[in-house]
């Protein structure tokens, strides 16, 4: 669930955010979908000066930890993640998945189609504990009955799960929770 009241927390640094493509479309693990993410990401941290703390690409949807050095900016990294990401993947559906365009388009004057829903959803993470839950959650999501992606959390390529257990620098850089929290 995204926050209310947004603006009480802008002073805070650590969030778990989560986004979803449009319509729950699998558009993530189309041609490149999974480079372009790890891609932006890296560059968003280091445009936002924000710490990846753990990450999960879905095909679908994404999960991370995110510590900003300046909690207003998470607004202004999801809007050019998304932007510059919607308009890469676009291309990769285009390519490799044409079919898929019909579902992708939008009910608005303003956008033609849509690779993302509109909004993120954040939840403030206040403590070690809490944030450990949201570890644990994002490394297994891949494990989940629905997904079956992998046996093992650090055998998936697209989780920063590799980084915890094997102390192996994923494609997304990632800084171990316990500097942040």
């Amino acid at each position: 669930m995204g926050l209310r009241d947004r603006y009480k927390y802008h002073a805070k640094n650590t969030f778990f955010i989560t986004t979803t493509c449009y319509k729950w479309l699998p558009l993530i693990s189309i041609g490149n979908g999974f480079a372009i993410v790890s891609d932006s990401l890296n560059f968003c941290c280091g445009k936002y000066f924000a710490n990846m703390l753990a990450y999960v690409l879905m095909p679908n949807h994404i999960h991370m930890i995110l510590h900003f050095t300046d909690g207003l900016k998470r607004s202004d990294f999801m809007r050019d993640f998304k932007k510059y990401t919607s308009t890469m993947i676009r291309k990769q559906v285009e390519r490799h998945s044409p079919q898929l365009l019909p579902k992708m388009m939008a009910n608005s004057k303003k956008q033609i189609s849509k690779v993302w829903q509109d909004r993120f959803d954040e939840v403030y993470l206040e403590s070690r504990s809490v944030t450990e839950v949201k570890l644990d959650y994002i490394h297994n999501n891949p494990l989940q009955e629905r997904w079956q992606l992998t046996d093992k959390p650090e055998e998936y390529v697209h989780s920063s799960a590799c980084y915890y257990e094997l102390e192996k620098q994923p494609v997304i850089k990632v800084s171990h929770y316990l500097e942040f929290i």
